[in-house]
């Protein structure tokens, strides 16, 4: 007899698209939970009677795959939700999106709702109210705040894809924001750069200079005592299962190689950047493994994607625009044509990455890839990010 699936792997299964995004506590900018979608292969809703995939009764052994939160914002269909309640109870937290229907009738705790404030029937059956900010004008949300916050106790906002939604947001004090804010550069920050920044961007030229030679690379690192600690207990975690322990950077720099030491190096770099939402960690290390996994399918090498990945997220990490940046590094032409105008093979997956991170489905329909394979690619990434940063928490 066959083993079953695991949890995970079953959650791959799944034809549609998943789409995962955090949703944040307005005033710290910590993640609080994620907001799960279900879609369809082209982004749409799905049927409210759509069947019921073999996953959803393991959802909540699935979530710590790819979350490190005991909660999640659920928006799947009706007849999904149904079967979801009535699965044996876990200690996961879920707040499903009734989207305009009716909540359903649950005695069990770990199961509260949300309703869209554009479909609102001015109930109170809903603890969340998610509320949409590209559907309403700043002075009809002002509005209806004060009644909103009367029904419900949650207010949400979503679609804050912009620095001016973010701030209104934080001077009205809603409760959760989702959107792509924390993505961009800070406009405030453009033309400052930090002493601490400065010194970044010298050991990011040095870490991506093509001709240094492995004694110079071991000496580079090894003077940042903090990012060699970093980087040896990393090495030798069990996220890479080494089977001999790796005691010096000269040591790990010839068993895995100078492309990856560099990369990993980089990456340890700019998550220790300290005054940055700590998901522009997990963003930076989910398109850079996604874009990893999409080379195959692009003929390209693995390595310069993950970089593309990983540095385009440069801009927001660091409040510059991408140019500046890379016209300050040492990266290959390859490299920097993806990153800049997103042409080449990699700037094609990393584009396939973006446009899937945004949710921009009409885009994502233009890759020359199946969304099958892209799909699969950002669960695994998500995935693998979250084992990652596991590995980093302090």
């Amino acid at each position: 007899m066959a083993d079953k699936p695991a949890p995970f792997e079953l959650l791959k299964t799944y034809s549609g698209i998943i789409h995962r995004q955090p949703l944040f506590i307005a005033d710290q900018l910590d993640v609080e939970s994620y907001h799960l979608s279900f879609l369809n292969k082209q982004g749409g809703k799905l049927d409210d009677d759509a069947e019921v995939p073999p996953f959803i009764e393991q959802l909540p052994d699935i979530l710590p795959a790819i979350s490190e939160r005991q909660k999640a914002l659920l928006s799947l269909p009706e007849s999904w939700r149904e079967a979801l309640i009535n699965t044996d109870e876990s200690d996961v937290d879920f707040v499903l999106d009734v989207n305009g229907g009716d909540a359903p009738q649950t005695d069990n705790r770990h199961f509260s709702f949300a309703r869209h404030a554009s479909a609102s029937r001015d109930s109170s059956d809903s603890k969340t109210l998610l509320i949409d900010i590209e559907e309403f004008d700043p002075k009809t949300l002002t509005e209806h705040l004060p009644a909103w916050r009367q029904r419900h106790n949650i207010l949400c906002a979503t679609n804050v894809n912009a620095r001016d939604d973010f701030n209104y947001c934080k001077q009205h004090d809603l409760d959760l924001l989702q959107g792509q804010f924390y993505t961009l550069p800070s406009a405030d920050n453009l033309q400052k750069v930090s002493p601490s920044i400065q010194v970044l961007m010298e050991l990011l030229v040095k870490l991506q200079d093509p001709n240094v030679e492995a004694t110079e690379l071991a000496n580079t690192l090894n003077l940042d005592i903090t990012l060699s600690y970093k980087l040896l207990r990393l090495i030798n975690s069990a996220f890479f299962g080494l089977r001999k322990e790796v005691s010096s950077i000269k040591q790990a720099i010839m068993l895995l190689g100078f492309s990856k030491i560099k990369t990993w190096a980089s990456l340890l770099s700019l998550s220790g950047i300290d005054n940055k939402p700590k998901e522009l960690r997990i963003v930076a290390m989910t398109r850079a493994k996604m874009c990893e996994l999409l080379a195959k399918y692009y003929k390209g090498q693995p390595d310069t994607f993950f970089a593309a990945g990983l540095f385009s997220t440069l801009d927001a990490l660091l409040d510059k625009p991408i140019p500046a940046l890379v016209s300050n590094l040492p990266l290959s032409e390859e490299l920097v044509d993806a990153l800049q105008n997103h042409s080449g093979a990699a700037g094609r997956a990393l584009q396939d990455v973006l446009n899937y991170e945004k949710g921009d489905w009409v885009a994502l329909d233009a890759s020359p890839l199946p969304v099958e394979i892209i799909a699969r690619a950002y669960l695994d990434a998500i995935n693998w990010a979250k084992e990652l940063n596991s590995e980093l928490q302090d």
